[in-house]
């Protein structure tokens, strides 16, 4: 054997069962007597609370621990820190919930939440429904029942998101004999129940009801539900009578009776078939399925922490843990096995004797090998003393040597996870926890509870070593350096930065929860060059924003390129600052500036004007006048307004073409009114050129010629106009004059199409004549005046043949012109 005593000198056998009860620790705290004190401790090997109990009257003397304050131990009893307890109202109860948080709940029904540390509480109510004031508590994982000074219930379901809410009315006159909770995941409604103790019987209560269980073997002075739910343990008689029943209170498994008057202290669960009972003797008695009982003798009586897979108990002397011994452990140390892993393990120790046994035993092992290498791996995972361990992972790796094809992968996880495990166990760390407790939770959380012990070198050492990331740890530390630090904001960053240049190989992915910190403990210049590492500018700017760097913020908007964190700076800004400091400060940065005027337009809001007046921003200002006046009927209101734009534009002499263009508009709008008085037709808000095709449509041609004089209508875009509108008119007189007046400065074929868009083909035709000759011939076709068109196209060979297959209904001019094209065709 590798180890000086063999593994089952802790074992205790219960029928074909083993239990091992393991000293884990030698409390490490000052000598004390924890009947003084009232005491919580977490599961998963967490911290233990201490606080003076004073219900009871105590002899005055230099006993130790005796003030007000929480004091905080890890489970090797060395001193984790204290928690100053400035409460002025009795603690009705406390424990710690999942995330190392104690929560102490006061008579007054205020409940405060205090980290490992004692740093930055929260608290809050149970609301008016505790108004009687809270008497007593039970916990869960993350939430609590509170019992009333009139006997009702109020639980939370989560602390972290506290909505207390009132059980059903059991009607209770007096206080339980006793009460214990049923967690919502061990429950078929996923609801809190109450088990509560009255008379002769327990009443089962949740939300919605109250169940009278009708059982008459009471009062019960302690009630346990066991982990998975299923069964419930039941002390009666004061304490001489323990019961192991099922949850629906039918049948009865087991069942201790005792004839001592020794007084039942705690009770607990090993696994989810024994139920662990400690007296104040300081025995401690382990109930079994089938009612047959270990007992284990103390000094004094022991607290009691139940756990996935057993039970720490610890008094002010020792820790200790007790829990079942797995099959694997039975297999290989089991006096007497004959196991393939059992004999792996004696070919081990035959090896490190130098017995020539050895490698007979090895072989004799044959096709079970990797039954028994899987065996041997498993057992260690499951001992807890590190010796043992490592000689059963030593005989695994012997059994794999003579393995062709095993995967190593196994072994070399267990021993990384045993690693870890027996680091966490030490005493200067103080969290003994199995194996199975270690991988039921994730690593990142035994990560957090090392940063809440402050143990930031071991934290990182073993991500590293598990080949985790590492950056919740250099966060941690850096925010618990300038928590402690004294020195300027300057010394502080370089410090931080020597230590955080220094990763080996990890970089730290946000700054912002370590310059909160800053902020929070008054270096703002540090938290600013600390935000300025931040890659992420949405984490950024909200925290500047809150230090009062308005600037700083809004420059991190608008590098990062997201609109919307820019919108987030400004609505801040504009909330904050009054409004013309406001437009100051948006107004400077040209991009903010752009996006508060796009929202103001979407909005249309009218603070936009008050913008565009504090910027000087003349041209803007009209054209937003101009805007807001696109849909105005009222003329008159119109042309004020227009006038009211006019003359803020002209306050900007770069504007000289806009200024001229919104003269001219307005007088515009100016003559439209008149024109409409005089033709009764609707004109304002048409565009120049559609004012002048309507007046002359109306044949108010002075008025149209006044309006081309005015406005300095190009004359080729005037004839146009009027050349449409007098052939919509039909008159073809005014036309005439129109076309005669002076050679056309758009030509005649213009008039020609316009002719044959109305069908007047006489009237086309007395244009043709004056168009080009080559379009003669094309136009006199189009209007179907075929003599006229062989007469224009005189010796156009094509043009002519084109008209003889037009002039089908004229043979006497497709014989002429047959005979015209013959001699054409024969001179060429």
């Amino acid at each position: 054997m590798s180890t000086s005593f063999h593994p089952t000198s802790e074992w205790h056998a219960m029928q074909d069962v083993f239990y091992r009860k393991h000293r884990v620790y030698q409390m490490q705290w000052a000598e004390l007597d924890l009947s003084r004190f009232r005491v919580s401790s977490s599961s998963f090997g967490g911290p233990i609370a201490l606080l003076r109990d004073d219900r009871l009257l105590l002899e005055a003397g230099p006993a130790p621990l005796l003030d007000s304050s929480i004091h905080v131990f890890s489970a090797s009893g060395q001193t984790i820190g204290k928690i100053e307890y400035d409460g002025v109202h009795h603690i009705a109860g406390f424990a710690w919930n999942n995330r190392e948080q104690l929560v102490c709940v006061q008579e007054d029904g205020t409940v405060r939440v205090f980290s490992l540390s004692g740093q930055d509480p929260t608290s809050f109510s149970l609301g008016p429904d505790a108004h009687s004031g809270v008497v007593d508590c039970r916990f869960w994982d993350q939430g609590l029942v509170a019992m009333t000074g009139d006997y009702r219930f109020i639980y939370v379901n989560d602390i972290g998101e506290p909505k207390p809410k009132l059980m059903a009315d059991a009607h209770i006159t007096e206080h339980p004999h006793s009460w214990a909770i049923v967690p919502p995941h061990l429950t078929l409604s996923h609801h809190v129940e109450v088990l509560a103790s009255i008379g002769a019987t327990l009443l089962s209560i949740d939300a919605v009801g109250v169940q009278d269980q009708l059982l008459d073997h009471g009062p019960y002075a302690h009630i346990s539900v066991s982990p998975n739910g299923r069964l419930a343990a039941l002390c009666s008689d004061g304490g001489r009578r323990i019961q192991v029943v099922s949850m629906d209170f039918q049948r009865s498994f087991s069942e201790y009776n005792s004839t001592s008057s020794d007084i039942l202290c705690d009770m607990a669960w090993c696994g989810s078939d024994a139920a662990v009972a400690s007296f104040a003797s300081g025995e401690t008695l382990l109930l079994g399925p089938f009612g047959d009982t270990l007992a284990f003798a103390h000094d004094a009586p022991m607290h009691l922490v139940q756990e996935l897979d057993g039970v720490r108990m610890f008094n002010a002397l020792s820790h200790e843990f007790l829990c079942k011994v797995s099959e694997d452990s039975k297999s290989v140390f089991q006096i007497g096995s004959t196991s393939p892993a059992a004999l792996l393990y004696d070919a081990m120790d035959g090896i490190r004797a130098h017995s020539s046994r050895a490698d007979d035993t090895v072989r004799s092992i044959q096709d079970d090998m990797p039954q028994a290498v899987d065996t041997c791996i498993s057992a260690a995972g499951s001992e807890p003393i590190a010796e043992l361990q490592q000689s059963l992972l030593r005989a695994a790796s012997l059994g794999k040597s003579f393995l062709p094809v095993y995967s190593g992968d196994k072994l070399v996880d267990m021993c990384r996870s045993l690693r870890v495990v027996n680091c966490l166990a030490s005493y200067s760390v103080g969290i003994p926890v199995s194996l199975l407790q270690f991988q039921s939770l994730p690593f990142e959380e035994w990560v957090a509870r090392l940063l809440n012990r402050n143990q930031h070198k071991l934290a990182a050492a073993l991500c590293h070593y598990m080949e985790q990331p590492a950056d919740q740890v250099y966060v941690h530390w850096a925010c618990a350096k300038i928590r402690s630090s004294s020195t300027d904001d300057d010394a502080l960053y370089r410090s931080l930065r020597e230590r955080l240049d220094t990763l080996q190989g990890s970089t730290i992915a946000s700054f912002v929860d370590i310059a909160e910190v800053a902020n929070h403990c008054g270096y703002q210049r540090l938290a600013i060059r600390l935000l300025e590492h931040e890659p992420r500018a949405a984490n950024q700017v909200p925290l500047l924003i809150s230090m009062g760097q308005d600037r700083t913020a809004m420059d991190a908007a608008i590098r990062s390129g997201d609109a919307d964190l820019v919108y987030f700076v400004i609505f801040h800004l504009f909330k904050a600052m009054p409004l013309g400091e406001f437009f100051q400060v948006v107004g400077r940065v040209p991009a903010a500036g752009r996006l508060f005027e796009r929202y103001c337009v979407e909005q249309s809001s009218p603070i936009l004007e008050d913008y565009y007046f504090q910027d000087d921003a003349f041209a803007k200002s009209a054209h937003l006048i101009v805007v807001d006046n696109l849909c105005e009927k009222d003329p008159a209101k119109l042309v004020a307004n227009l006038k009211v734009a006019h003359k803020i534009l002209l306050n900007d002499r770069t504007r000289a073409l806009e200024s001229a263009a919104m003269d001219a508009h307005i007088r515009l709008v100016q003559a439209q009114r008149q024109m409409e008085q005089e033709l009764g037709v609707p004109l304002v808000g048409l565009p120049l050129n559609e004012t002048l095709a309507q007046c002359l449509a109306k044949g108010n041609y002075a008025r149209g010629s006044k309006l081309r004089t005015e406005f300095k209508i190009p004359e080729r875009r005037y004839y146009w106009i009027k050349l449409h509108a007098l052939v919509l008119r039909r008159d073809w007189a005014e036309l005439a004059r129109l076309a005669n007046a002076k050679k056309s400065p758009i030509g005649y074929t213009p008039f020609v199409d316009e002719c044959i868009a109305a069908l007047q083909y006489q009237e086309a035709a007395k244009y043709i004549a004056r168009c080009e000759a080559s379009e003669r011939p094309h136009h006199y076709l189009r209007i179907g005046f075929y003599r006229e068109a062989a007469q224009a196209a005189a010796k156009d060979i094509d043009m002519l043949r084109r008209v003889h297959a037009a002039a089908s209904g004229d043979p006497t001019l497709q014989h002429g012109l047959a005979q015209q094209i013959e001699q054409l065709s024969r001179s060429h």
